[in-house]
């Protein structure tokens, strides 16, 4: 049974991908609540906010541009992408 949690845990960890975010980058964050609620040409996503810290390898902290911590949970990377503007 150890063995076989060990392989799938294996298969999992190669299909993550670590994101490259830095303290201070801006950041837009998918809208995961509004996902099944959105028009056609509303935007999936919200931001721009500023990575404010990291837990472990791919969790992040995010506050508002003013400076205001978004929320006590962090994010999965894999919900945030680099804002371009």
């Amino acid at each position: 049974m150890q063995s076989h949690q060990e392989k799938m845990k294996n298969t999992f960890d190669r299909r993550i991908k670590e994101e490259q975010f830095q303290i201070d980058d801006l950041v837009l964050k998918w809208d995961a609540p509004h996902e099944d609620k959105h028009g056609k040409f509303d935007p999936m996503w919200v931001g721009p906010y500023v990575v404010a810290g990291y837990r472990g390898k791919n969790k992040f902290l995010l506050e508002y541009t003013n400076g205001v911590l978004l929320e006590r949970n962090p994010v999965n990377g894999r919900y945030l992408k680099h804002y371009l503007s």
